[in-house]
């Protein structure tokens, strides 16, 4: 064999070895990550193209960067990114594998906070860190194996670019920075857990972080009742449920009118489901805000003081956002007071979500043990027409039928799935479960706007007041405490939000109402004292400053003109409602 075939030889198995390495590593990288199907799926039903365009992108340039760090021609430069890739990737595994969700920003902070309890923690998730320990061999073996290219350009060309597995990092941290604390869902471990750690390292450096404080108080008289339950809807418009009697959008509801006490039109703690689950879970004050949502007791710390048995149910998880049983800035440290979680998986439709979180509700009504629920519901989460069975598609034409996404068209399809999922749940709850002991606070996370080429929700900049618009309403079969609410509901009507319903929720405990309206402003049982308004964007003082307010006119009409369609096929005069007006509250 002459020297030019000799050469020709070990180039070709050269090239064949590193294909099958490069190989080795794409599928490392496709099973350390998850969620990127229906991350993928869930931004394009939802038209969210500014969102899937940059994201995909991200990826894009994250698997070039594991293909120039897995061929560095120099060892040191190899062996530096295996290293650290490795590293990131079992960090974020051995997270998901520990906590069942994607970590996140805050999360990394609560870690570093609970630090000194590191032991324990690597005794009790010891098994998950065997795993997280052989993804971080196995990456790193497949990165700095041989081989390597050989030819000289190609080698120069790969030492100039071996800054390349940083510009991911950077990207990712800079979105964080962007979005306080969000926008790192379903990104590449393999860089998003580093950018994760160096932007909470940032904020660690530059912040002083204070611990959550214990409950110091012990309730002064027994609980109102045996079963107390947060409902929290999603995506809910309070003006999208109608009371009048006969109408074709909540017809369930309004025949049922006497079964609720409604507080009105109210406003939520925010405008992004994340901040408004963390100022309900996490005890915020509204009158000293990012203090108190990082350093007050959660609802779930209160709850177990005041004998309660703690469950999460949450109607969202594995299908809307990040998979996994920690949502909404929940960490480990809160889930350790939380005594069951309950998550659906894959095998429940997405219409049959919200009666599956209610079936689960209704069985834990039925002990006679004191538990405290507080459930996340599917509601009328977009893509709206994925809610709701095709067969129940009332208002046409709807986006899934026709493509278009005007905003005349997208309340035909949120119409659906307000009838199907809060309509009909309701329907089924006063059918099935008991409440003669129970007492529900129910309410939606936020609002939702309409405007044609504008987020329908969780804008930071300049948001629509609609999306602080949310329903709040109190349920229960004790007469007494329905009377109770009832006289709050007067007091309140059109002027409620989310901040008077801790102070609620500890009322019903049992803990004193003086202490109560300390620390946590006054509760839906007496007059509200507080502007109406919403929060958009950071609330733990990490990335801002300042919170930002949104104010909103609960008083005022915010149906939009389209927003009463009626049910295709029905002609105009079978239907005694005129169309565009105000539904009663």
């Amino acid at each position: 064999m002459n020297l030019r075939a000799t050469v020709s030889f070990a180039t070709a198995t050269n090239w064949r070895g590193i294909i099958i390495r490069l190989a080795l590593v794409l599928l490392f990288v496709v099973l350390t990550n998850s969620g990127f199907a229906d991350r993928f799926r869930l931004l394009v039903a939802a038209g969210r193209y500014t969102t899937l365009v940059p994201w995909i992108v991200i990826w894009g340039l994250s698997l070039g960067a594991m293909v120039v760090a897995a061929l560095q021609p120099s060892r040191v430069v190899r062996v530096f990114w295996a290293v650290v890739l490795s590293a990131s990737t079992a960090a974020g595994v051995g997270y998901g594998l520990a906590s069942g969700s994607d970590i996140s920003v805050f999360d990394v902070i609560s870690l570093w906070n609970a630090r000194h309890e590191s032991g324990r923690a690597l005794e009790f998730y010891r098994y998950d860190v065997l795993w997280a320990a052989l993804v971080f061999v196995i990456g790193f073996f497949l990165l700095v194996a041989p081989p390597v290219p050989q030819a000289p350009g190609l080698r120069r060309a790969l030492k100039w670019l071996g800054f390349a597995p940083a510009v991911p990092v950077a990207i990712i941290a800079a979105i964080v920075l962007m979005k306080s604390g969000g926008g790192s869902q379903v990104m590449p471990r393999q860089f998003q857990t580093l950018a994760l750690g160096m932007v909470a390292g940032s904020k660690v450096a530059t912040a002083r972080v204070l611990p959550r404080r214990d409950v110091t108080t012990a309730p002064e008289r027994p609980a109102a009742v045996r079963n107390i339950v947060v409902l929290v809807d999603e995506s809910l418009r309070a003006d999208y449920i109608d009371w009048r009697p006969g109408n074709p959008y909540t017809p369930q509801m309004a025949a049922a009118r006497d079964r609720f006490v409604d507080f009105g039109q109210a406003v939520s703690g925010g405008n992004c489901s994340a901040y408004s689950n963390a100022i309900l879970r996490l005890g915020a004050a509204r009158s000293d805000l990012v203090s108190s949502i990082n350093t007050s007791p959660t609802i779930w710390q209160y709850a177990k003081r005041a004998g309660f048995r703690t469950v999460f149910i949450d109607g969202q998880s594995g299908f809307i956002k990040n998979p996994g049983r920690q949502q909404n800035f929940m960490t480990m440290g809160e889930a350790a007071d939380i005594d069951e979680f309950v998550t659906f998986d894959g095998d429940v439709s997405l219409p049959e979500l919200d009666f599956q979180v209610l079936s689960e509700i209704a069985r834990r009504l039925d002990s006679d043990q004191p538990v405290f629920i507080y459930a996340n519901k599917n509601g009328a989460h977009f893509p709206y027409d994925e809610g709701y069975p095709e067969s129940e598609a009332v208002f046409r034409p709807t986006v899934e039928e026709t493509g278009d996404t005007a905003s005349p068209i997208r309340v035909n399809s949120y119409r659906n799935v307000i009838r199907w999922s809060v309509d009909g749940f309701f329907q089924k709850l006063f059918d099935t479960a008991d409440l003669s002991h129970t007492a529900i606070v129910y309410t939606s996370d936020h609002g939702q706007a309409f405007a044609d080429g504008r987020l329908t929700h969780c804008s930071v900049e300049n948001p629509d007041p609609r999306e602080g618009l949310v329903p709040l309403m109190a349920i229960t079969g004790d007469a007494g405490l329905k009377a109770r609410f009832a006289r709050g509901a007067d007091l309140n009507r059109q002027r409620a939000s989310h901040f008077a319903i801790t102070p609620t929720l500890l009322d019903l405990m049992g803990y004193g109402a003086k202490d109560v309206r300390t620390a946590y402003g006054a509760s839906l049982f007496e007059a509200g004292d507080g502007a109406a308004a919403f929060t958009s964007g950071d609330l733990f003082g990490l990335f801002r400053n300042e919170v930002s307010w949104t104010a909103l006119d609960l008083k005022a009409n915010h149906k939009e003109a389209f927003g009463d369609p009626l049910p295709a096929g029905s002609p105009r005069n079978t239907v005694e409602l005129k169309a565009g007006s105000r539904p009663i509250n």
